[in-house]
């Protein structure tokens, strides 16, 4: 499980159920939170190109015992790794609770995003 894990963090830096909320509203920066690692897994469920630009849909999986809670934002870099402009996205509040996964689907800011990654941090206690 840690190795798909890994596999699964490493696919989307490069590339980048039940009782669960993903909430639509953008959030401002977090503050004063850790951010999310091990506890928060990625599943890329599909790619495809609209208007030119990439769209990912991804399943976010609490792979915690316990509920958490915590806004999250998509960065985008360019073919070179520099970070596209626009980017990290808006902020997005959300609550899973432990071994709950939820679909997304992001889409890249311009035509030049080349990969993402999903940046996530848990709600200051």
């Amino acid at each position: 499980m840690i190795r798909i894990q890994t596999a699964l963090l490493l696919l989307l830096a490069a590339c980048a159920a039940p009782s669960s909320s993903l909430e639509s509203t953008s959030a401002g920066a977090p503050v004063g939170g850790e951010k999310l690692t091990v506890e928060l897994s990625t599943l890329i469920r599909g790619l495809s190109v609209s208007e030119g630009r990439r769209v990912v849909s991804l399943d976010l999986r609490n792979e915690a015992e316990r509920t958490i809670q915590f806004t999250w934002a998509v960065e985008w870099m360019d073919s070179k790794g520099a970070i596209c402009p626009g980017t990290p996205s808006g902020w997005q509040q959300a609550r899973l609770e432990a071994g709950a996964s939820s679909s997304v689907e992001i889409k890249a800011p311009t035509r030049q995003a080349a990969s993402w990654r999903v940046i996530a941090i848990e709600a200051a206690p």
